[in-house]
C-alpha cells in the first residue's frame, strides 16, 4: 500500500513538472528574440555611473557585445544601453 502511494505521488509530481516545461521554454524563446534585435537597447536607469558600469559589465559577461552608460538628465542618473 505504501509503495503504491509513493509511486502515485512520484507520478503526479513528474506530470506537474512536465506541464510546466513548455511554459518555461516559450518564455526563453521570447527572451532570445528580444536580444537578437540589432542596435542599442535601453535596459535600465541607474542612480549613478558606477552602478550603471557594473551592470553593463555583467551584461557583457552574459553574452551581449557592448554596453554604454549615458547621462539621463540633470538628476545625475545614467541609462544603460546594450547591443
Amino acid at each position: 500500500m505504501r509503495i503504491t502511494a509513493a509511486f502515485a505521488t512520484t507520478g503526479l509530481a513528474t506530470l506537474g513538472l512536465l506541464a510546466l516545461a513548455p511554459a518555461a521554454s516559450a518564455q526563453t524563446a521570447g527572451t532570445a528574440a528580444v536580444s537578437a534585435v540589432p542596435g542599442w537597447q535601453v535596459i535600465h536607469t541607474y542612480p549613478n555611473k558606477p552602478r550603471c558600469q557594473d551592470a553593463g559589465q555583467q551584461y557583457v559577461r552574459e553574452g551581449f557585445n557592448e554596453w554604454k552608460c549615458t547621462l539621463a538628465g540633470p538628476s545625475g542618473e545614467y541609462t544603460l544601453w546594450v547591443r
